[in-house]
């Protein structure tokens, strides 16, 4: 079957959508699908799918899969035309996080990774890494008494290094969350 496009999908101005995912060259054979490991979890997840919204200029259709991709690229190992639809998603995500239209979990990590950078130049601090359950189970199960370990091993409770950031390599971080993350310092 034969697909035309009636119209073409606007520039986005991000390379990574625009170059390196390379939805226009997409010939839909499928390969992409048929090695995601997502998409055999979740039935409403195709990288392939993922394609052809772009193609066809619907990203709104796909704010709710992107958060589906494990960025794993084997989507980008096995394409024939050497497209990406990782990077397209990791686009895509970023894109949402700016404009907030990512979901309530995803911005609440968002959050606590800015918190914990601009804080303590670390993005997840033992103290703060409370959804193990997301890991399943057994994870949970066995990363639950993390902190005492911690602390017997001769590390901080909260803090994954023997010795602190220097000052000055704080306010480098400081600096690039500044001038990276929409709300910077007022949002930490």
């Amino acid at each position: 079957m034969r697909v035309a496009l009636r119209s073409v999908a606007e520039p986005s101005g991000d390379f990574r959508l625009e170059e390196t995912c390379g939805y226009e060259k997409c010939m839909q054979c499928g390969r992409c699908t048929a090695s995601c490991p997502t998409a055999f979890i979740y039935e409403d997840y195709r990288p392939r799918d993922v394609m052809r919204m772009l193609q066809i200029g619907d990203r709104e259709a796909l704010m709710r899969v992107i958060w589906r991709c494990g960025q794993c690229y084997s989507c980008a190992a096995r394409c024939p035309r050497n497209n990406s639809v990782g990077a397209g998603i990791l686009a895509l995500r970023e894109s949402a996080l700016a404009a907030g239209l990512a979901p309530e979990g995803i911005m609440a990590v968002a959050a606590m990774i800015r918190k914990n950078l601009y804080g303590h130049g670390e993005t997840f601090l033992p103290a703060t890494f409370d959804f193990l359950e997301e890991f399943g189970p057994q994870t949970a199960q066995r990363c639950r008494d993390n902190a005492s370990r911690r602390v017997r091993l001769g590390f901080d409770r909260d803090d994954a290094r023997a010795r602190p950031i220097p000052a000055d390599s704080m306010k480098e971080i400081r600096a690039l969350i500044d001038m990276t993350w929409p709300g910077g310092e007022a949002d930490a």
